[in-house]
This record gives structure tokens, C-alpha cells and sequence, in this order.
């Protein structure tokens, strides 16, 4: 009982942070779609970042006890492989103009939800999870205090290339 109880808890963990990356990569998808001269730039530093978002996705999901629901990962793995192609593919690049009024508005609201539920899944579903309820990894405090400096420098280093970004 307490073990189906937690793998449902790790599964909406889950759930909550693919809603926001699929959110994410729409938005990813309609950016690149419009790109004109700064594609060139942008694709790859996009391939970059999609592909830490599919790490990040496929070690929480290689960690989920999925039982009689062994179709459920393909699924999600397919659902995020195919947002960011898809929002590019679907005649968008012709029918969407960046610029209106409307796009602006839909754009921002689907950046507001992804940033919502992405802080809210770093934060208290993965670091929460990570720092402060695996008794494993914080026992030591130099272990706890190593985990916090590799957060801030992977946050630092993230912020440094949002700056060429």
C-alpha cells in the first residue's frame, strides 16, 4: 500500500513536470518556426537545451516502478519528442505571425503556465525531493553542501549562457 501510494506520488511528480515541458517546447517549436536570420544560432542552442530537458525527463522516468503500466513511459517519452517538431510542422511557420497583438498574448500565457509549473516541479518536486526527503543523500552535510554547490554553478552556468542566448 505505502509503496503504490509512492510510486503514484513520483507519477504525478511526472505528469506535472512533462505538462509544463510540453508547454515549453510548443512555445520552443513556435519560436524556431518564425526564426529568420538568428536560426542559425538558435537551432543549435535549442538541440542543447531540448536535450537536457529529455535527460532530466528520462532519469525521473527510468526511476518510476511503472507495473502494469509499461506503455505509459513510451508515451510520455513520444508526447516530448514530438511537441517542439510538431508546433513547426503543422503549417504554423506561414499562419503564425510573432509579431500580432494575439500571438504576444497567447505566447505569454503559455510562458507564464510552463514557467509556473516548471519552478513549482524544481522546486518542491525534484529539489525538495532530492535535498530534503532522501535521508540517503543528506545524512552527511558534506555531501548536502557539495548537492547545493553544483546546483548554484549548473545555475550559474545556465545564466551565463542565457546571456548569448
Amino acid at each position: 500500500l505505502e509503496i503504490e501510494r509512492s510510486v503514484r506520488q513520483q507519477l504525478a511528480a511526472l505528469l506535472i513536470l512533462e505538462f509544463g515541458v510540453i508547454f515549453h517546447s510548443v512555445i520552443i517549436g513556435l519560436n524556431l518556426g518564425v526564426a529568420g536570420d538568428e536560426f542559425s544560432t538558435l537551432y543549435p542552442v535549442l538541440v542543447f537545451h531540448q536535450s537536457f530537458e529529455g535527460l532530466g525527463i528520462g532519469a525521473r522516468l527510468s526511476a518510476i516502478p511503472f507495473g502494469h503500466r509499461k506503455w505509459l513511459p513510451h508515451l510520455l517519452c513520444l508526447a516530448y519528442g514530438l511537441t517542439t517538431p510538431i508546433s513547426i510542422g503543422l503549417g504554423l511557420r506561414t499562419a503564425y505571425n510573432p509579431g500580432s497583438k494575439t500571438s504576444l498574448i497567447v505566447q505569454g500565457v503559455f510562458n507564464a503556465i510552463s514557467a509556473g509549473v516548471l519552478i513549482y516541479s524544481a522546486l518542491v518536486e525534484l529539489l525538495a525531493r532530492d535535498f530534503i526527503f532522501d535521508p540517503c543523500r543528506t545524512r552527511r552535510r558534506s555531501k548536502l553542501l557539495y548537492m547545493v554547490f553544483c546546483t548554484l554553478l549548473g545555475a550559474g552556468i545556465m545564466a551565463l549562457i542565457g546571456k548569448w542566448a
